[in-house]
């Protein structure tokens, strides 16, 4: 079955907000679902803890220095 990404933009929040807004989200999606959150910049502290959690992450850095991250959900999450 398929689901829709849940898109959070975590721009202009001071941290550690933007990584516990997405934390909370990741919780909250279907094993398989996407998150593409919004950043300010690459979330370097936030990557590791997403690979510790199995998620697939591409990060895409935009023109203006922030990020766009797709973060796909473990299957056993």
């Amino acid at each position: 079955m398929h689901h829709p990404d849940v898109l959070l933009d975590n721009r202009g929040l001071e941290p550690p907000q933007p990584m516990l807004r997405t934390l909370e989200a990741l919780e909250a999606l279907p094993a398989g679902g996407v998150l593409v959150i919004h950043n300010d910049r690459v979330p370097v502290f936030l990557l590791p803890v997403l690979e510790e959690r199995g998620a697939t992450v591409v990060v895409d850095e935009q023109p203006d220095g922030s990020a766009r991250v797709r973060i796909t959900a473990a299957a056993g999450s």
